[in-house]
């Protein structure tokens, strides 16, 4: 992480391989936050010609064309005062979300303040997608707030995920669950959750450790079970946890994407995660920014 925000604070805006995506029909998918009457748009991926692509956020390269033409030709294509996108929720078309300008970064970001129409109910640590695609996440979304009895098989297994790794019980017992949503990924009838906890905490002295869990459920033979662990214990810069933006199927193989966000101490950045038959994998990392 340091060396990411070194390499981010030199060049301020990193461009890797995007360029003038909206003239080449690329697809670009935007993370959307919404908090009270303002929303944030920010890019999460561009698909280009069935591969991932990283927006000009992120600090993994850059292209020929440069840092500076790259950054303004996404700004001038993508966050146009007016332009509007297909609002994405569980995986289906929810609304529209219209930009109102390009935000100047104050650290290192690149995103617009939009405004958004949908009756989902996007806001604080609920979020959603946003794409220029017309064909990408054309069916009935899914999501929603998981059964209580869903809700106290995923918590279980976060207890087990916790005690795999190694985290005291005085402080499972004591687990916070920071977001658990309940999307039927495979369009079958039966929902999977993803869900993101903490466990800890860091005490006025510095000490102590948050233990952080991002954890895909799925159902096998009637039961829910961790289809995905991921876990991480730290503070300040080794603080790190991942939570769900939003899911859609990119590829249109019939199961969608997992879409989460990833924040550290003063960053953050994007994972995409596919379903596939030795499991849950990740097959993007990229976008966001930080100091």
């Amino acid at each position: 992480m340091i060396t990411r925000r070194i390499a981010l604070i030199l060049v301020c805006l990193v461009i890797p391989c995007a360029t003038a995506a909206a003239q080449q029909g690329e697809t670009v998918v935007f993370a959307v936050s919404k908090y009270g009457d303002d929303a944030i748009l920010e890019p999460v991926v561009i698909l280009r010609r069935g591969a991932y692509a990283h927006p000009p956020s992120d600090d993994s390269g850059v292209s020929s064309r440069g840092v500076e033409a790259d950054t303004t030709a996404f700004i001038r294509n993508y966050f146009k005062t007016g332009r509007q996108y297909r609002l994405l929720f569980g995986g289906g078309e929810a609304g529209s979300v219209a930009v109102v300008k390009y935000n100047e970064p104050g650290c290192v970001q690149l995103n617009a303040s939009a405004t958004v129409q949908t009756q989902a109910r996007v806001g604080g640590g609920v979020k959603a997608l946003a794409t220029n695609s017309q064909t990408l996440g054309r069916g009935q979304g899914s999501r929603r707030a998981p059964t209580e009895a869903e809700r106290a098989s995923a918590l279980s297994l976060a207890r087990e995920a916790y005690a795999r790794n190694r985290v005291p019980a005085a402080l499972v017992s004591q687990m916070e669950v920071n977001n658990l949503t309940a999307l039927d990924l495979d369009r079958d009838g039966t929902a999977e959750l993803v869900g993101s906890f903490t466990a800890g905490k860091v005490e006025p002295d510095g000490s102590g450790q948050q233990h952080t869990l991002f954890i895909i459920f799925e159902q096998r033979a009637g039961k829910l079970a961790a289809g995905l662990v991921w876990a991480n214990s730290g503070h300040e810069e080794s603080y790190a946890s991942r939570r769900l933006v939003d899911v859609l199927d990119v590829d249109g193989d019939g199961t969608a994407e997992v879409f989460a966000e990833g924040t550290y101490y003063e960053s953050n950045d994007y994972f995409i995660y596919k379903k596939r038959r030795g499991g849950w994998t990740e097959v993007y990392h990229g976008g966001g920014g930080g100091c």
